[in-house]
């Protein structure tokens, strides 16, 4: 059983370097609950260590934003706000992770289907979790600069292409928002990984599927973002 674990978790950090040997070992005996629980767990104690700069940002743009509240309905209303945003960042931080691993899922079981191959669900579950570390990666390098940025800036730090342009409304910038090279690395190891799952010989179809369906996704967040995003602070 110890055997067993250590395996689970030298997979989990392996997959950066060799994926393609790891994904092979894994979904013969996959294993996902171990490392999906370290996942969460960074995430978590990521988000605590971001609390105090979501309170000041919480604060700060109901006092700085595109509504400006009366006096007595802004101290009335700051405690409520620091907490649910204290709340929302903690159960983003749990939730998160195991929704879009249920989607990444899903998008290679839909594929899986369509081949007729049969491969099991849960085999396609933990090649989510395992190809999940790039973005867990990235979370924590974000989280690094965002400790040590002003709290107005705390919504626009971005590990995207964004980055190298100035925070704006615009469907280009929104756009780049969701060009995320450690999410674009996920990616690639959920197709290596979801190939090795469905037994297929190359990787073309299942990277289409997904880097298709991340595209989608992208467009149509900016353009809502376009179209909601008020033009105010920052912009």
């Amino acid at each position: 059983m110890d055997d067993k674990r250590q395996r689970v978790m030298k997979w989990f950090f392996a997959v950066l370097t060799n994926p393609g040997g790891v994904f092979q070992q894994m979904v013969e005996q996959p294993a996902f609950f171990k490392p999906a629980l370290l996942a969460c767990g960074i995430n978590v104690l990521l988000t605590l260590v971001l609390l105090p700069k979501i309170r000041e940002f919480t604060l700060w743009t109901l006092k700085s934003g595109v509504v400006q509240l009366p006096p007595e309905q802004l101290a009335a209303g700051q405690n409520v706000a620091v907490i649910a945003a204290t709340v929302a960042s903690v159960l983003a931080a749990l939730a998160g992770p195991w929704f879009l691993w249920l989607v990444v899922a899903v998008l290679l079981k839909i594929y899986d289907l369509f081949g007729a191959r049969g491969t099991r669900f849960g085999a396609l579950f933990a090649v989510a979790v395992y190809g999940y570390l790039p973005v867990l990666i990235g979370n924590l390098i974000r989280t690094a600069v965002v400790i040590g940025a002003p709290v107005e800036n705390f919504a626009k730090i971005s590990l995207s292409l964004a980055a190298f342009l100035p925070y704006q409304k615009s469907f280009l910038y929104f756009f780049l928002t969701g060009c995320n090279p450690f999410v674009w690395w996920s990616l690639l190891l959920w197709g290596i990984g979801g190939a090795a799952a469905m037994k297929s010989r190359g990787y073309g179809g299942v990277f289409a599927l997904l880097f298709g369906s991340w595209l989608v996704y992208t467009v149509v967040t900016a353009l809502y973002a376009l179209a909601k995003v008020p033009a105010g602070i920052g912009f």
